[in-house]
């Protein structure tokens, strides 16, 4: 098997790539843990076999092992010390070198494995270890491999405490984790320096530490993207610095950086580590467990302000910072309704901090006492807002609360409107608003005409719901249809494709909101007219709403509602609303068809005065209502009065009933 090890060695250091290592040290991995007899990942696992020393935490043998599982770091530093042992010997002219190596781990993983490609009477080598346990392992694959004629020295202690006479021309460690955080590779280099001869080498040679302004995740898929801004180097371990340290001088280990103005969404500090093991030997961010960055989370540093940083030493060792932050957010006043954002958008602003604030409510009581002077209606606002750009309301909210920034929420705005809100759409979403919070009531305006005839009205009076023909024509129906046929990625002539699973579906429900051929139906002047003529006002807001598939029912998929149910709240008097949908194929009345209650509207208030008090009012038998289902062709609008028990129901014909929810209110 050692000629198996050496064979995997070759390979490895002719590895260009991590993808290409990484069956190479798999296997190598494997090898080492059967001649050790080392369990790599033993049952409730808890590294409790570490040692916390004065300088940080020496990590247990086990720990240590695992380390070699990461492939770039242990192709990278092996490839790296071969790199840095040839050429030190090409330096010394065939001379010996003598190698420390500090902090072995049980397979010695960084030199031992090395060893049989190199010459014994050319390299002497020394061990350290703090644990007993790693050094009977190592010395047992030491003997595996025939390479104990390499080996002077070795000694199980502390390497910041150890002390020799000798010098050397190499120090190998790596003890450090990400951010040179908790384990002693600092301490153990200062310290160790002493014994490097003059022309020697500290392997890794640079272990850098850079600070960024962050915004901690990667951007969803056409979101803006907010580079990281580098603010600048903290910290760098290599042989000058390690010199200083073990001479008691830390001025290498703090100092101030300058942070400028940067983009709001850049809340994080993000630490950064590079390694150059030796020359071009290099681990940058992400690459290793070694670089993965460290986040300070929502720092929120002042902008034009001094940052102060320090790298501690001791029992756990870290880079520390001090620095002014930004007030928080419910410091703030709550901006008001009428202070327009970048895109001069009213209540925009004002609703991002209520979201932010919401976001907040459970750890602060600033942000609850902002919140709880809010009134109630404001929620209508919102709502005004949301629908009058576009955006709809449940869209509209997710992407105010997930957002980082409202310059995310503003690009997302503008992405659903085709890239960009234009100046009218603006002033008619500001008009509205203006409007509501002064409570204007602009009357129906009758010179203009009005669609509905006595005898429809008289039914709306009587039945409390309207079916209303051809309010889209054939084409414009099917324009709609391909829109959700292709955003389910189904096909009206392929009844299987209706059943498969979909993220965009909540139930019969589609998550599909915008799209030019539902705004047809949205921009319509008759619809418009038929909404107004209902409620006797002009200025009212269509919503931006879902659309609807209901497919025919099987025996793997059944119908899974909503049925019958009231979308008001049940309490008298209930107020005048609307709700509508329009039919986008031709439904029979057993196609899942839109039903209801007709004339509910006139006896609700006196039946919920009848109800007994904390009973689930939704909860009805609806076999003992005179529901109704409503027949009607693609293109019909039905409109109803918001105090009828609706919904839909299953469909039991042989085609999907599709529909485009819509609806006006003030």
């Amino acid at each position: 098997m050692s000629s198996s090890i050496t064979s995997l060695v070759i390979e490895l250091l002719a590895c260009p790539t991590a993808g290409e290592a990484k069956r190479v040290v798999d296997m190598l991995v494997k090898h080492l843990c059967n001649i050790t007899g080392l369990d790599l990942h033993p049952a409730l696992f808890l590294d409790e076999h570490a040692t916390i020393t004065a300088q940080g935490k020496a990590v247990s043998p086990t720990t240590a092992a695992q380390c070699a599982e990461d492939v770039q770091r242990t192709r990278i530093f092996m490839q790296g010390v071969y790199a840095a042992l040839q050429q030190k010997l090409l330096q010394k002219n065939a001379q010996p070198i003598e190698v420390l190596y500090a902090g072995t781990g049980p397979f010695g993983l960084l030199l031992i494995p090395l060893l049989p490609l190199l010459d014994a009477s050319q390299v002497r080598v020394t061990l350290l270890d703090i644990h007993v346990e790693s050094l009977t392992k190592l010395q047992q694959l030491i003997d595996f491999l025939g390479v104990g004629n390499f080996i002077v020295q070795a000694e199980c202690a502390d390497a910041c405490a150890w002390q020799s006479e000798k010098k050397f021309d190499v120090i190998i460690s790596e003890t450090m984790r990400q951010g040179l955080i908790q384990e002693p590779q600092v301490s153990i280099f200062s310290h160790l320096q002493q014994f490097l001869k003059d022309d020697g080498w500290l392997i890794p040679e640079i272990i850098r530490l850079d600070l960024w302004l962050s915004a901690g995740v990667a951007p969803a898929q056409g979101e803006p993207k907010n580079p990281d801004v580098h603010l600048g180097r903290v910290f760098q371990l290599d042989k000058a610095t390690a010199i200083q340290l073990g001479k008691g001088d830390t001025a290498c280990a703090h100092g101030n950086l300058w942070v400028p103005d940067y983009a709001a969404a850049l809340k994080d500090l993000k630490l950064t580590t590079f390694i150059q093991v030796f020359g071009n030997y290099q681990l940058h961010e992400n690459q290793s467990q070694l670089t993965l960055p460290l986040y300070e989370r929502n720092a929120r540093v002042l902008p034009n302000s001094l940052l102060r940083f320090r790298y501690e030493l001791g029992s756990y060792p870290q880079c520390v910072f001090a620095y002014e932050k930004l007030p928080e957010l419910a410091e703030c006043p709550l901006p008001d309704s009428l202070e327009k954002n970048g895109q001069g958008i009213y209540h925009l602003k004002r609703l991002w901090h209520k979201i932010q604030l919401r976001k907040q409510a459970n750890s602060s009581v600033k942000a609850q006492q902002q919140l709880a002077e809010i009134p109630d209606s404001e929620w209508l606002l919102d709502r005004i807002l949301l629908d009058q750009l576009g955006a709809g309301l449940e869209p509209g909210m997710q992407q105010l609360y997930f957002a980082n920034t409202l310059v995310d929420v503003e690009y997302w705005l503008a992405s659903a409107n085709a890239g960009e809100i234009t100046e009218d759409q603006i002033q008619r979403t500001n008009r509205a608003i203006v409007n509501f919070i002064e409570n204007k009531n602009a009357e129906l305006d009758v010179q203009t005409g009005l669609p509905l005839n006595e005898q429809q009205l008289a039914h709306w009076d009587e039945q409390g719901y309207l079916i209303i023909p051809g309010v889209l024509s054939a084409g414009e129906s099917a324009a709609a249809r391909a829109v959700i046929w292709d955003f389910l990625h189904m096909r009206a002539d392929d009844p299987a494709s209706w059943y498969q699973s979909s993220a965009q579906m909540k139930k019969i429900m589609v998550q599909l909101f915008t799209h030019p051929a539902l705004e047809v139906a949205r921009n319509s002047n008759y619809i418009r007219r038929i909404f107004q003529q209902l409620w006797q006002r002009d200025d009212l807001v269509m919503t931006t709403d879902r659309v609807g598939f209901n497919p025919p029912e099987t025996s793997q998929w059944q119908f899974p509602g909503p049925g019958i149910h009231w979308d008001v709240e049940l309490i008298a008097p209930v107020p005048f609303g609307t709700q509508a949908l329009i039919y986008l194929t031709d439904v029979a009345e057993n196609q899942g068809a839109f039903c209801c209650v007709p004339g509910f509207h006139k006896k609700i208030d006196q039946w919920l005065a009848e109800q007994p008090q904390g009973v689930d009012l939704q909860q009805q038998d609806w076999t003992l209502w005179p529901v109704k289902p409503i027949a009607a062709n693609a293109g019909d609008l039905i409109i109803w009065h918001q105090a009828l028990p609706h919904g839909s129901s299953p469909n039991r014909a042989d085609f999907p009933r599709m529909v485009q929810y819509l609806n006006m209110y003030r």
